[in-house]
């Protein structure tokens, strides 16, 4: 834990390095079980977590759900377990084959491309938002 915060953002940045990484795992698996019959591909779904945190984060909360009135401080407010992390499912938009694997390659392969891309540019985001704030402390050294 971090004596100070860097900023808002960083948080949210290193949660979805956290999550790219345990898709790009997801995904792995599914290329590895290609072969493996009654095997379904499993996905993560984390961006409308992400977006929700970010503007929890940010003070900027639209939302069309109606709160519920409380007429007693002591009383206990609701919560949805299913807002709190991301959710695993399966990905079965594709017929299965006669083993029942429902795999499809071409489909991993993209995916797999497209959440390695998303990864570095988190990556990169990551450090260039670093190199901003050292640079801001060396400078408010020479003051």
């Amino acid at each position: 834990m971090a004596i100070f915060e860097i900023s808002k953002a960083y948080g949210i940045v290193n949660k979805a390095l956290d999550y790219r990484s345990l898709r790009q795992d997801l995904i792995a698996s599914n290329i590895a079980n290609v072969d493996t019959p009654f095997y379904r591909p499993q996905d993560i779904d984390f961006e409308s977590y992400l977006a929700k945190e970010a503007n929890r984060v940010f003070k900027n909360i639209s939302s069309n759900e109606l709160e519920l009135a409380r007429t007693n401080k002591g009383h206990m407010m609701p919560f949805d377990l299913s807002d709190n992390k991301a959710s695993i499912f399966y990905r079965d938009g594709h017929l299965a084959r006669n083993d029942g694997n429902s795999v499809d390659l071409d489909v991993e392969t993209s995916e797999l491309s497209k959440n390695t891309v998303m990864y570095n540019a988190l990556i990169n985001a990551n450090k260039k938002h670093k190199s901003i704030f050292s640079y801001a402390l060396e400078s408010s050294k020479n003051i």
